[in-house]
């Protein structure tokens, strides 16, 4: 029979999740000397969470650049409230972002991430180009070694850094943290962790539905991002607002389901091809590089962003109509490059280099295929599923200096909800001021608080008794079949009968006795048991939310069909209470 050890760690702060913003708060935190911190992922910090692979680009609001254009802070924070978040919206954490990202930006050019290029026209030789904003505001950069960098930084600085164990359970004591509980995913072992003050940044909810392609973890997000911080929380007690918008629904995407970034209209590759049907028709209109050369000689004004809206509207309305025109019978449908530069084909390739699957996507296309950006059209083919609540819409409930509702648990990057697609700008400048926090905290605090075992225990005996069980389930059985459910009963469109009936058989995986063979099967039986928890979240907050909310959310109630913005403009918030009823509530928006 196997018996799993219990591991003690005693550290001042505890940072949960090894993503970007995991990283960046256990740099930030160990600034102060004589804090001890350490820094704990499932994965391995050097190519973990969204920017495993790499990322081309964030966004800020930059002096330098700004200024010249008589843009504001203010001015910016308008334009993502109307045009980004479509109102689902927090001020104190946009300017929190916006206004320290550009710092972020200096501090990883100090630890020798590349943003500066001397081809560039634009001030400072940055590379600059449009994306969330009526002006220019997304950094382009080599950001394909940027996790490998920040694992080195945090080394450097003396965190303490153990991989490959996932975190399952947040203590508290008194309504404070005092600890958490996670397993290896190697040995099996239980480690119990006491700590002064915890930073919670542990990534998105992704696996709640089928991937079209049918190959296991080939998913638009890092497949170990299963949800386990949210996992924790609701166990916790805590508020988790925009669960309901986490969407299995599906849309037509560039190369199937591979989704490389590369030039498609409006995304992080700029400038961008247009999309075109097979007769040549185009459907959305191509982009440009911004004219540096002009910096300064025309102020920003109201008109600029009225114009921008007027396009990303258009643009917002075009790309779902491929679906439309794909069941149809329309289609195919491509993206064109053919009237791109030598030096914009140049740009694009750079970008597409440094962002996600990209390397990989080149190598194919031009490798082993000997195609030509310009010359061979890509199909938008295949389907992938959307996830606007995935991308910093969905998560925690915050106050202005990122604490929860327990006293000394922090959050940061995509484990914050009310910033829609605040990104790696989130993760940067979130991460860093939840590590300062944690860390005024952890000094504050003298000794330890007194963690009960009682949850070390219980996870212990749930290990142990899947390592040893016989007679049961393996995890992806369960998986498929919560998978399964949730893109039957919780699809394009809802319905309070379909709903109640996703429940009743999501109780049913619930209850599903998992066996696993080894650590490994024991780490993917955690993952499908946070799987459930966030897809029940979702099934209850989409019967709670009475209206249907179309582009961008993608969120449709059959018999609620109209948007009702004066009763459900609001973030709705399910939590979880101390007799483990679900309780909901309307929290304001800034929008």
């Amino acid at each position: 029979m196997t018996k799993l050890k219990v591991i003690p760690v005693e550290t001042d702060v505890l940072v949960i999740g090894g993503g970007l913003a995991g990283c960046m708060a256990a740099i930030k935190a160990s600034e102060e000397e004589g804090v001890r911190v350490t820094l704990v992922d499932k994965s391995n910090t050097i190519r973990s969470g969204c920017a495993a692979s790499g990322i081309d680009h964030t966004w800020a609001y930059i002096p330098p650049v700004h200024e010249k254009m008589g843009y504001t802070i203010d001015d910016m924070a308008e334009d993502h409230r109307q045009g980004t978040a479509y109102g689902f919206f927090r001020r104190d954490l946009f300017f929190l972002v916006a206004g320290t990202n550009f710092d972020r930006v200096l501090d990883l050019e100090r630890w020798g991430v590349n943003f500066r290029y001397e081809d560039s026209k634009a001030p400072e030789k940055f590379r600059i180009v449009p994306q969330f904003h009526s002006v220019p505001t997304s950094f382009n950069f080599d950001g394909k070694p940027l996790k490998p960098t920040l694992t080195q930084e945090a080394k450097r600085r003396g965190v303490s850094i153990i991989n490959r164990v996932q975190m399952t359970d947040l203590i508290t004591t008194d309504g404070q943290i005092s600890g958490a509980v996670g397993v290896s995913v190697r040995t099996g072992d239980i480690y119990f962790f006491k700590a002064k003050a915890v930073v919670l940044s542990s990534g998105r909810s992704n696996r709640l539905s089928r991937n079209p392609t049918g190959f296991d973890f080939n998913t638009r997000m890092p497949s170990p991002m299963s949800g386990d911080g949210t996992s924790m929380a609701i166990r916790a007690g805590l508020p988790i607002i925009g669960v309901e918008f986490l969407s299995n629904i599906l849309g037509l995407g560039a190369c199937g389901n591979y989704n490389p970034n590369y030039g498609d209209p409006r995304n992080t590759v700029q400038p961008a091809a247009r999309i075109i049907d097979g007769e040549g028709n185009v459907i959305v209109d191509r982009t440009y590089f911004y004219d540096w050369e002009n910096l300064g000689n025309e102020k920003w004004t109201e008109e600029v962003r009225r114009t921008w809206l007027e396009e990303r509207k258009a643009w917002r309305g075009m790309r779902p109509t491929l679906i439309k025109r794909h069941a149809e019978g329309g289609g195919p449908f491509y993206l064109d490059f053919s009237e791109a530069t030598d030096e914009e084909v140049a740009y694009i390739e750079w970008s597409i280099r440094n962002e996600g699957k990209g390397t990989q996507f080149l190598r194919y296309f031009q490798g082993e295929e000997g195609a030509d950006l310009r010359k061979n059209r890509q199909e938008y083919a295949g389907f992938w599923p959307r996830e606007i609540s995935g991308t910093a819409a969905k998560g925690l409930w915050v106050d202005k200096d990122l604490e929860t509702d327990i006293k000394n648990l922090f959050a940061a990057g995509d484990e914050v909800a009310g910033l829609p697609w605040q990104a790696s700008s989130g993760a940067f400048t979130q991460g860093w001021y939840a590590g300062e926090m944690a860390t005024k905290r952890a000094k504050a605090q003298k000794a330890f608080l007194p963690a009960s075992q009682v949850t070390v225990k219980a996870r212990n005996r749930m290990c142990t008794e899947t390592l040893n069980r016989k007679q049961g389930f393996y995890w992806k059985e369960v998986e498929t079949g919560v998978q399964n459910l949730m893109d039957f009963y919780c699809g394009d469109v809802r319905s309070e009968a379909m709903l109640k009936r996703g429940l009743e058989r999501l109780e049913d995986a619930r209850v599903a006795p998992l066996k696993a063979e080894n650590p490994h099967e024991l780490g993917r039986c955690l993952d499908v048991k946070s799987i459930i928890d966030n897809a029940e979240l979702v099934l209850r907050s989409s019967m709670e939310r009475k209206e249907s909310r179309p582009i961008p959310f993608g969120f449709r109630r059959a018999d609620y069909p109209e948007q009702d913005d004066e009763n459900w403009k609001i973030f709705l918030a399910i939590r979880k209470d101390a007799n483990g009823e679900f309780k909901f509530a309307k929290l304001p928006t800034d929008g």
